[in-house]
């Protein structure tokens, strides 16, 4: 749990954020409410906290002098603060000393709790040692906001005013930069610096350990040169960034289209797995994205299929799964292996169905705040080494006709299947078959169908381009609302929202 101080000389503001959030869900506890600053300074002299969250005004102690005494005694604590002011002189003064972002009264939820989220992100991998810079300031927590699409562009271009900085170009595009040495704060900096300096661009240092540039030009053939000269750059430089990965989202004219400039990027990123690193990766780039993925789709059922038979070969396939992910190069950035590992345990646990949901939500919680392959490696194995021995004694007691409806299942999820057509295909009286199904498996037929169609659904809206109506129809559902309702229920966000995950 991280611990949280709330400073507001209005009592009635704390006491609404105490509530606002389940906090201690998010992994968030709040230990202190302090009425002024003064009262916010002795506690935390006395102990420790990771985040403060302070009024701007307050009493003989403002907000932001209480920051300021914080930073002297305790440099490590992120700060946020409220305010019912927007005057520059306030924030301005707040974004030299560092603060996390500035919340404006009545505090937003949704705005609140992914402040906090971002801020824990940092507090991990600094606890982890994983810390790759300083404290990101409100800029890049603005244009990363903005690229996820969790402010608008109005919201954006406010707060880029702090920093004079306007988007007045014709045409703009992001990439995303995977540099070897990532862990390097020094590296990240000189390279940022580099960029800046030499290009028309922006960059901020994601909490995916990649740097992210926004390219302004002319045209789109200036993007093009740009991104390309970085390449031809870098490469020269290679003391610096080590090897590297330059992917390239598609040029966009006007502004609010930045956000799909990204997840192009982010596609192309991908793409990593495939070729040689100090390369420039684009919507161009020649490669059978849709063999691939049938590749991993035969090699996921492939393992859960040995799980299935509680057979300890499919620890080995986990080796080999790690080994095609370095094929090409052994600095595929976190995010990518990330990705795929977390596909890869996604289909494992909706294919299987273990009784214990825990093991699930565990594995998942530590490979999203892991930091390298070889980490995601061990908790992969050792979840797969768990599985094994849950099921071991349960699958053993599969009846023959269960398993060949699964395999059935897993082969034809897209089409009209109910019990009664399963039923007429394994010759067995449907009510039957139903009754044994969830005997055997642990939940009944249609919410296992459901449940593998989502997961089929999750793979398409990260590996291509097809509106998630359409996804919807391809994994089987003829009803596009009724997809998104299940999507939503079943998954926790939108299918859009899961995109950009």
């Amino acid at each position: 749990m991280f611990k949280v101080l709330l400073a507001d000389d209005e009592p009635i503001i704390t006491k609404g954020l105490s509530v606002i959030l389940d906090w201690e869900d998010y992994g968030f506890e709040i230990v202190h409410t302090a009425e002024s600053g003064e009262e916010a300074l002795s506690y935390i002299r006395q102990y420790p906290i990771d985040i403060l969250i302070t009024d701007i005004l307050m009493g003989e102690m403002s907000g932001l002098d209480l920051i300021q005494e914080v930073k002297n005694i305790r440099p490590e604590i992120k700060s946020l603060v409220l305010t019912g002011y927007q005057e520059f002189d306030f924030i301005k003064r707040g974004l030299l000393l560092g603060i996390e972002n500035y919340l404006v009264k009545p505090v937003d939820e949704e705005e609140l709790l992914k402040t906090l989220q971002a801020v824990g992100r940092k507090l991990r991998a600094e606890a982890a040692g994983t810390r790759t810079q300083e404290a990101t300031t409100l800029l890049d927590n603005t244009l990363w906001s903005f690229l996820t699409g969790e402010i608008d562009r109005h919201d954006c271009l406010e707060r880029l005013a702090f920093y004079n900085i306007e988007f007045d170009q014709p045409v703009y595009n992001v990439s995303i930069l995977n540099i070897e040495h990532y862990h390097s704060s020094e590296a990240v900096k000189a390279v940022q610096a580099f960029i800046e300096e030499q290009y028309p661009a922006l960059c901020l240092f994601s909490p995916n350990q990649e740097i992210v540039i926004i390219f302004g030009g002319a045209n789109e053939e200036e993007l093009l040169k740009h991104n390309q000269r970085l390449v031809d750059d870098l490469t020269n430089e290679s003391s610096r960034t080590g090897l590297f990965y330059l992917a390239m989202g598609k040029p966009i004219q006007v502004i609010d289209e930045l956000e799909k400039s990204f997840m192009m990027a982010r596609e192309c990123s991908s793409l990593q797995l495939y070729l040689e690193p100090n390369v420039l990766i684009s919507d161009s780039q020649v490669v059978d994205h849709h063999e691939e993925v049938k590749r991993q789709q035969e090699f996921k059922e492939k393992v859960v299929k040995q799980l299935m038979n509680a057979e300890e070969e499919s620890l080995e396939l986990i080796d080999l799964f790690f080994k095609k992910l370095t094929e090409k190069s052994t600095i595929i950035s976190p995010p990518v292996v990330k990705k795929y590992t977390l596909d890869l345990i996604s289909y494992i646990h909706y294919s299987l169905q273990p009784d214990d949901l825990s093991l699930y939500t565990a594995v998942v919680e530590r490979i999203v705040h892991s930091s390298d392959l070889a980490q995601m490696k061990a908790i992969l194995t050792e979840y797969c080494h768990e599985l094994i021995l849950t099921i071991h004694n349960h699958v053993r007691l599969r009846s023959p006709i269960v398993q060949n409806v699964l395999q059935y299942i897993h082969a034809n999820y897209n089409e009209g299947l109910s019990l009664k057509t399963l039923g007429q295909q394994f010759h067995v009286n449907a009510i039957y078959l139903g009754q044994l199904f969830q005997k055997e498996v642990g939940v009944v037929f249609s919410e296992y169908l459901n449940r593998y169609r989502l997961e089929k659904a999750k793979e398409l809206l990260k590996t291509t381009h097809f509106r998630a109506g359409d996804i919807g129809k391809k994994v089987g559902y003829s009803d596009t609302t009724y997809f998104y309702k299940q999507f939503k229920k079943i998954i926790g966000t939108t299918p859009s929202e899961w995109r950009k995950i």
